[in-house]
């Protein structure tokens, strides 16, 4: 493949074309694994496996999952390419056949005739990967979530019990409630403008449907939950698969409009409540929680859409801040007030403390500017009691990924669990890291050296107690 036309599969964004195995042998271990940890850390991410006819970063790229395996302080290493139709399709015929995101291309007859993904927008499956009810999904928010095995294996399309209908698109960030373990998460559909929230009980029965109707449909990336409620943000931000088939530019940003959080009762018996805000983009929210009649949402803002067809305008480099937001739900009232001046990006917390009130978040973070691709060389701590931002700086050309808090089993404490995320660093190579929650300024517990390059990926998820 030649990628030197596009700057987001250069360096660490560049694909991996082996799939690999290693064991505890064939790793480099420095410092000390917790041994109490039985699991598995999971990270999905973008990895073109065919020439792509263009690249919008970070909508595009066919899906990879990369797992660190732990138990009674042993690792193991493997990764595995999501066994997509649109991928085992281009595979059959050995070449590209489907389009980016932002230039979509016309499946050929012979194609379909051949029994071949007729979808011409491909189901990347590379954006999260979760585990739910036993269960392990690699998600894309524009299809059907795919069920993998313990072992990364793909099994296929996932419908949950039918419940899901063809058109339905799932989304790639849904949250579980710490008290029901209930899988909250929506549908969209790309011939429709409305979104409908799902909630899925902690075996993974679709349990209800609430629909929010919109008058165009709007890029909703995340959601976040509260005891109550689900908070949405629905931000002036538009794609047009029309325009996509066309070559086109699909992507729509239109200011004017604001942009409005939708407050939707989680119980799907009162009104939603809507705000209206100037306009500002979201792909991520860190967490929410009710307070004293308000409800109070943690989130990385960006000034406005993050992506476009065009190459090499910046935009995807625009600042996004951790902020603090307000919503009075008696008075309608809306504060926005930006928490940290620190660039940072996949914000997460200690999952036990989703929709509650909360001390630490953690993010992907940046403390100087890059080229043509920018990165993430820090894992940050936003400290919300002190206001404190602390980071660990792995080195100025290294790209550290999404960290992702993993609980201490013996303890209830947030700054007690460890923080994980891939890391590449020219001088090291790559590794898992292992941060200690509460002392990320004394650098990583542990590395795991992985003996093959782990490209930067997306959203990864601890999967408490899964093993091979």
């Amino acid at each position: 493949m030649d990628l030197s036309a596009f700057p987001y599969l250069q360096g660490n964004y560049a694909p991996v074309t082996e799939e690999r195995d290693f064991d505890e042998s064939e790793l480099r271990i420095e410092g000390k694994v917790p041994t109490s940890l039985t699991g598995a850390f999971m990270r999905d991410g973008a990895n073109v496996a065919y020439q792509p006819n263009h690249y919008v970063y970070p909508l595009d790229g066919d899906g990879m999952i990369h797992s660190v395996y732990f138990k009674d302080g042993h690792v193991q290493y493997k990764n595995r390419w999501v066994e997509t139709n649109h991928l085992k399709t281009e595979r059959k015929f050995d070449r590209t056949i489907y389009g980016s995101v932002g230039k979509l291309l016309e499946v050929p007859q012979e194609v379909i005739d051949a029994g071949g993904e007729p979808n011409p927008v491909r189901n990347t499956a590379n954006t999260n990967v979760i585990y739910h009810a036993g269960k392990v999904f690699a998600l894309w928010e524009g299809g059907f979530p795919h069920l993998l095995n313990n072992d990364l294996s793909t099994v296929g399309l996932y419908d949950y019990d039918g419940a899901l209908k063809p058109g339905d698109a799932l989304t790639a960030h849904p949250k579980v409630c710490p008290d029901t373990g209930q899988l909250i998460t929506c549908t969209q559909r790309w011939d429709s403008p409305n979104y409908w929230l799902q909630v899925f009980d902690a075996a993974g029965k679709h349990m209800k449907t609430v629909p929010v109707t919109f008058e165009r449909k709007g890029i909703i990336h995340d959601l976040q939950i509260t005891e109550n409620y689900v908070v949405i943000f629905y931000a002036p931000a538009f794609h047009s698969v029309e325009k996509a088939m066309k070559g086109e530019d699909p992507f729509l940003w239109e200011p004017d409009l604001g942009t409005r959080i939708v407050v939707i009762p989680r119980d799907g018996n009162s009104q939603n409540k809507v705000f209206e805000t100037e306009a500002f983009f979201s792909w991520h929210f860190c967490n929410g929680f009710e307070r004293d009649g308000k409800i109070i949402i943690d989130y990385i803002w960006i000034n406005s859409i993050p992506f476009t067809q065009a190459q090499g305008t910046g935009v995807e480099k625009q600042p996004r801040r951790m902020y603090r937001m307000s919503l009075d739900l008696a008075s309608g009232q809306v504060t926005n007030e930006r928490f940290s001046d620190i660039f940072c990006e996949f914000s997460r917390v200690d999952e036990r403390r989703m929709g509650k009130e909360y001390r630490y978040g953690f993010a992907a973070s940046s403390n100087h500017d890059w080229g043509d691709a920018h990165g993430y060389n820090c894992t940050g701590r936003f400290d919300f009691e002190t206001g404190e931002t602390a980071l660990w700086d792995y080195g100025v050309e290294a790209n550290a990924g999404e960290p992702v808090h993993v609980p201490n089993p013996d303890s209830e404490r947030e700054e007690d669990g460890w923080l994980m995320c891939f890391v590449h660093n020219p001088e090291e190579g790559a590794f898992l890291s292992i941060l200690s929650a509460g002392g990320i300024s004394d650098g990583p517990v542990a590395k795991i050296h992985i003996p093959t390059r782990v490209p930067n990926g997306f959203h990864g998820n601890w999967m408490n107690g899964l093993t091979l």
